[in-house]
Parts: C-alpha cells; sequence; structure tokens
C-alpha cells in the first residue's frame, strides 16, 4: 500500500501495464490481484478563455485529502520545499498541479503563485489548460 507520509516524488515514468492473463476467472488470479494503488499528476499551463466561450455544466471542487497520506498540507510543504519533479522543471507563474487517484473522484489541486505553491483551483467555466506534463506519483 502506498505510504507518502515521508515524501513523494512527480515521476514522469509510464505506469506498467497489467499483465495479460488468459484464465482471468481462475482461482490463481484472485490471490495474485494487485491492491496497489496508483495516484497520477497532471502540470498544466492555465489561460483565460474568450469572453464569448460558453460552457455548461458542473465543476468539481478539490479536495483536502485523497488518502495515504496526501493530504493539501503535507502537499504544499513538499512541493514549496524539496525538489518533487524528477525532470528539470521551473514552475512558471499559474501552473496548475493536480494529483489525483484514478478511482476516486477527489483530487488535489494547487497553483504557482508569487513564487510558491498554494492550494487553489482553477474555474474551468472561466479559464482553459494546457496539459505540460504527467506523469504517476511515487
Amino acid at each position: 500500500m502506498c505510504d507518502f507520509t515521508k515524501g513523494f516524488i512527480l515521476c514522469t515514468c509510464e505506469e506498467i501495464p497489467p499483465k495479460i492473463i488468459h484464465h482471468k476467472n481462475s482461482r490463481k488470479h484472485k490471490k495474485n490481484l494487485s491492491t496497489e494503488k496508483t495516484y497520477h499528476w497532471y502540470l498544466c499551463k492555465v489561460e483565460a478563455k474568450d469572453d464569448d466561450f460558453l460552457m455548461e455544466g458542473l465543476c468539481e471542487m478539490p479536495s483536502q485529502q485523497i488518502g495515504d497520506g496526501l493530504e493539501e498540507e503535507w502537499v504544499l510543504l513538499n512541493l514549496n520545499c524539496e525538489k518533487c519533479f524528477d525532470f528539470e522543471y521551473t514552475p512558471q507563474e499559474g501552473d496548475n498541479l493536480v494529483i489525483r487517484y484514478h478511482k476516486k473522484p477527489e483530487f488535489l489541486s494547487f497553483i504557482f503563485k508569487n513564487n510558491i505553491w498554494v492550494a487553489d483551483a482553477y474555474d474551468p467555466f472561466v479559464y482553459f489548460s494546457t496539459l505540460k506534463n504527467k506523469g504517476i506519483l511515487k
């Protein structure tokens, strides 16, 4: 089981695809099912939409925790004090980092403002984002 209480790395490596099992209903396969959780992160550049753009729908708000030690305050401490990215990256004003567990709707959202990361989210009805990088949490 994942435990991020000692820190984390925002890794750009690809998730390892599951092995193909031909007898998925066998008892042997059921015992070997992995319970490993995979958390994904997305780094986006955000820009304002045109005034003519119209969008309808519901907006999800970020959570303060998504499990396994991934709490808003702890992630902020690591983002602002540690080198968490496994690639050369200098945060730009307005960059948006989203961390989510793919099987749950909860997510954490952070925006780079005034040279620090803060817990915040953009309104998807006012802004649109362009993906800069993505990966998994390790």
